[in-house]
């Protein structure tokens, strides 16, 4: 029967590793998820160049564009 090439330490190394990196990407997920929700719940007003919020009925303006 073969051994293993690494050493036991190694390998318990290699299982906190894997638990680390894997809280992290639960972390980001998660923060993920909690901005989705946030910019779900917004409710953002779009502001002119005078800082005045615009009507939702103006059309775009083209002339901006340049």
């Amino acid at each position: 029967m073969r051994k293993s090439a690494a050493p036991p330490a190694s390998q318990s190394h290699g299982r906190f590793l894997q638990l680390i990196l894997g809280l992290i990407f639960l972390l980001f997920i998660g923060i993920l998820v909690a901005l989705y929700i946030v910019a779900k719940r917004t409710n953002p007003v779009i502001l002119d160049e005078t800082g005045k919020p615009m009507s939702s009925s103006m059309k775009y303006n083209s002339s901006l564009d340049a």
